[in-house]
């Protein structure tokens, strides 16, 4: 219960996050991760590639349970868990190819209890032990 709670917490905090950027964007403002802000729209490349193998890593993920286990139901919260998770390891990855400094990573600490409690979230507590 208090798990779900802290999910839809950090979902909140997430999202005000996100419709801040984008609408500081209309206004040629550039806001990175956590609150760096710059005039235009400089996002730093080592942060562009991270952003871009993690969303091709999600996909690779996705199609691969379905091609191998077939349809399944997946709530939003567990496809934000899997992207964040795999922002975790390519970022980490991007970070080190483009050496990148090392206040960068710090980042990535916040994306793996984030992307846990996400997916521990997305879990049905109720299990039927006498269903077949």
């Amino acid at each position: 219960m208090v798990g779900r709670i802290v999910a839809k917490i950090i979902v909140a905090l997430l999202t005000v996050y996100c419709i801040t950027v984008i609408v500081a964007y209309f206004y040629n403002i550039s806001i990175t991760f956590p609150f760096s802000l710059s005039e235009g729209t400089d996002v730093p490349e080592h942060r562009l590639k991270a952003i871009r193998l993690s969303l091709f890593a999600t996909f690779t993920f996705f199609a691969f349970h379905y091609l191998f286990y077939g349809s399944k139901k997946f709530y939003p919260i567990q496809v934000m868990a899997v992207m964040l998770f795999s922002l975790t390891i390519f970022g980490t990855l991007s970070f080190s190819i483009e050496e990148a400094d090392a206040a960068e990573f710090l980042q990535l600490l916040v994306w793996v209890p984030v992307s846990l409690v996400l997916y521990k979230a997305a879990k049905t507590d109720f299990k039927n032990i006498f269903s077949k």
